[in-house]
């Protein structure tokens, strides 16, 4: 299983993942029902979870365009956030993203693992459709869930996992499969910065609500908070704030890789 495990992360990390990591599926035991790996396939053993970076730029994209001779002031940050940010923080991310998860689930299947993946995240093509028959907004699979089970991070204030490397500013992805792959150990060390920082609840009023039972010492491994997806989407059409609640994480900031 080794040398399939090294065939499966040198080939992402060749074509463009940041991070990897493996988990069992024993981990995902006490997800709701439906959201288990096994709940989608019988004999899951293993998750291949990815991450790719978010660029520097498409998160700082209130910098751009201030002597614009094209885009005029009072259109600027919709055009900024919803269509630079939108494109090159989220969907072109994202689509690559899944570009990846489907070979990595054909490389399986060619060796004999059913394996499959869903789509990184909501896109507009689809809001509509996922409004009316998942009002929650929730996925199907919780890649940050997987995440996080893969050793890639931990949960943050805002529920965004927050890995050592890029602290939160990367998007995951996940496979699915029968392969009985070596996980990777769980993050042993914390990685939030917790209460004694909050900078992303401060950035993002109204939209989380921090749990009550949530050990602030502790490794999270679940989510230490609530999130209002629906409020959140409401804030970025008055505030402008989408993804400002992973810019202004301290966490990895000054990375070497900028």
């Amino acid at each position: 299983m080794k040398a399939l495990i090294n065939e499966i992360v040198t080939w992402l990390k060749t074509n463009g993942a940041s991070t990897v990591g493996i988990s069992n599926v024993e981990r995902f035991n006490g997800a709701p029902r439906g959201h288990h790996p096994s709940d989608f396939l019988n004999e899951a053993r293993s998750v291949v979870t990815f991450g790719v970076a978010l660029l520097h730029q498409a998160l700082h994209w209130e910098e751009l365009l201030t002597n614009s001779k094209v885009v005029l002031p009072k259109h600027r940050k919709n055009v900024l956030q919803n269509y630079f940010y939108g494109q090159i923080g989220y969907a072109k991310v994202n689509d690559l993203l899944d570009r990846m998860a489907l070979h990595i689930s054909n490389f399986l299947e060619t060796r004999g693992y059913r394996s499959l993946f869903f789509p990184a995240t909501y896109d507009a093509a689809v809001e509509e459709f996922i409004h009316e028959h998942i009002p929650s907004h929730w996925g199907l699979f919780s890649q940050r869930h997987a995440a996080v089970m893969a050793g890639l991070g931990e949960f943050g204030l805002n529920n965004v996992v927050v890995t050592p490397q890029f602290g939160p500013r990367i998007r995951f992805n996940s496979v699915i499969t029968e392969a009985e792959l070596i996980p990777n150990e769980l993050l042993q060390q914390k990685v939030c910065l917790g209460e004694s920082c909050s900078i992303c609840v401060h950035s993002c009023p109204g939209a989380i609500t921090i749990r009550q039972d949530f050990d602030p010492k502790a490794i999270w491994y679940a989510t230490p908070a609530y999130t209002d997806i629906d409020a959140c989407g409401k804030l970025r059409t008055v505030h402008y704030c989408w993804g400002k609640c992973i810019k202004v994480c301290p966490v990895a900031k000054k990375s070497t890789r900028h």
